[in-house]
Formats: structure tokens, sequence, C-alpha cells
């Protein structure tokens, strides 16, 4: 699966703070402010601050549980991604990736050992602990 980042995989939010080495991104109708790492120059993010931004969230997942309920969540509220449960959108066992609504979308990279069939399939509720470093790459055109 290679990542089309005019689809399913695209996050939005509000750019709330830049530095070099974290960024603050708030999704809208949520408490969320997720602080993640800018893969691009904290001077290309500036002129966006304050504004709506978009772009894709790319994290590595430690083992993917499969969930027989509940719903979207990210924890902690504010502050760097540490244990999430979402629904899957797509997934490619061959690049070792899945794309999984976790209230926004993160393009989610597995543990090379990790089981997809009957867990990581479209549709399938799923949990899992995010490895520190998430990161937030801005597409083209990221201004909405």
């Amino acid at each position: 699966m290679s990542v089309d980042q005019t689809t399913e995989a695209v996050a939005r939010g509000v750019l709330e703070e830049v530095r070099e080495d974290r960024l603050v991104l708030a999704i809208a109708h949520t408490d969320y402010r997720l602080h993640l790492v800018p893969t691009v120059p904290a001077a290309r993010l500036q002129p966006h601050l304050g504004k709506r931004v978009k772009g894709t969230i790319h994290a590595r997942a430690l083992r993917i549980h499969p969930a027989a309920g509940g719903g979207r969540f990210i924890e902690p509220v504010w502050g760097t991604p540490r244990i999430v449960a979402g629904k899957v959108l797509s997934a490619d066992p061959g690049t070792k990736e899945a794309v999984i609504d976790l209230t926004v979308p993160f393009v989610v990279r597995t543990m090379e050992e990790q089981v997809f069939e009957g867990i990581l399939e479209p549709g399938r509720l799923v949990n899992f602990y995010v490895e520190t470093g998430a990161t937030f790459t801005p597409v083209e055109g990221m201004r909405e």
C-alpha cells in the first residue's frame, strides 16, 4: 500500500505550536492536542501557525490487538500519543503498514511479526501502544 495523501490517510487540524523538535496539532471538535515531530523544518510551518492544516501522521505501533468493542481514542488527550484505539481503514501486510482512524487517521508501521489476518482488516476495531516519536508530514497545499 502506498499511502495516497489525498485520501483516507490525511489528518486535519489547527497548528497551535511549532518548534524544531515538536509541533502541536489541535483536532477540530475535540480536546485533542497532539504533540508530534515535524518532518519538515519549523520555518516551513511557521506561516501556518494558528491556521488549519492537513498532513499525514506516521507512527510505529507495538503489537496491535483486536478489540471487541469501544471506540476511537488517543491517550493522553494533550501530549505525545501513547495508547490508542480505533478502526482499521486499510492495511498492507507487504509494507507492514495500516491506516487506522483514531479520531484522526494515523499511518501506522507495525512490528515485523504483526499478524494481519483477522486483526488488521478494514472495519476492524483495534488498540495498541504507540512508540514515542509520531511524526507529522504536511501534504502539498497543506492549508485547508
